[in-house]
């Protein structure tokens, strides 16, 4: 798919900015009490990368978190992150990635994330889920309480938000294996997608954030409750249905009381 082998190539110029640049972090202007950073590599590669699409696509849309964050989804649309997980990068910790999707009336055709650090190129089209070239897909069916589950940073943004995070972390705590927060969800996706996790909880929110990955995990085989995510924002996805069904009979009735 030329779309797809595009964004690869894209990203992967762009990571040389990344992986040789500034990490020196300036606050960005966001909501009252949050605190978000940008670096001088994050713009860099965001322009190599939007050069690359504008040249090969010329009448696309493209949304990108830097510089054209509320351009809206119509025909054809990219959605592009140049470093998902800034604070880890900001910080010297290995965990971030750079991430595009590309869809067609808002339904996704190919993505990519690019994990610079481990050398990992993960892509997704109607073909199916691939690292580096190779299939992946999402981990067998087991038990929820032998489950790795990855959830989104804690969110700042909202009362509600907090509090069901909260209790995910404090009331689930006895259900699964183990807690991961990442920092950045294009590896939480990534993770699901290649059978290295098995849950992912998070609040969705910017179309760059969520759905290059959400993309690739459903690629891969991974499943979600459709009702939670649109009426609640809220995503549960696992690797498998016995998972979903056990996580949201399990999972979900603890935190849904803070968001009702």
């Amino acid at each position: 798919m030329r779309e797809l082998d595009v964004i690869t190539a894209a990203l992967t110029d762009a990571a040389v900015h990344v992986m040789g640049g500034d990490r020196s972090a300036e606050s960005k202007g966001t909501e009252i009490g949050v605190y978000d950073v940008v670096t001088g590599s994050d713009l860099l590669a965001e322009r190599t990368i939007l050069d690359r699409l504008r040249s090969e696509f010329p009448g696309d849309t493209v949304i990108s978190e830097e510089t054209n964050p509320d351009a809206r989804m119509s025909g054809r649309t990219w959605a592009v992150d140049p470093i998902d997980g800034t604070m880890n990068y900001t910080r010297g910790i290995p965990l971030f990635g750079m991430q595009a999707v590309f869809t067609e009336d808002g339904v996704p055709r190919a993505s990519a994330i690019h994990v610079p650090v481990h050398g990992e190129m993960f892509t997704a089209s109607g073909d199916g889920a691939f690292l580096n070239g190779e299939p992946i897909r999402t981990a067998r069916p087991r038990p929820l309480r032998e489950c790795i589950l990855s959830t989104g940073d804690f969110s700042r943004r909202s009362q509600a938000y907090r509090e069901a995070q909260a209790a995910l972390m404090h009331d689930c705590y006895g259900d699964i294996a183990r807690f991961k927060v990442l920092g950045a969800a294009c590896l939480d996706f990534a993770y699901l997608a290649s059978g290295r996790t098995d849950v992912h909880v998070r609040f969705v929110n910017r179309v760059w954030d969520f759905l290059p990955g959400m993309y690739l995990a459903e690629m891969a085989g991974a499943v979600y409750d459709r009702d939670l995510m649109d009426r609640y924002g809220l995503l549960v996805m696992c690797s498998c249905d016995e998972v979903l069904e056990e996580a949201v009979g399990t999972i979900v009735p603890r935190i849904l009381p803070c968001l009702e």
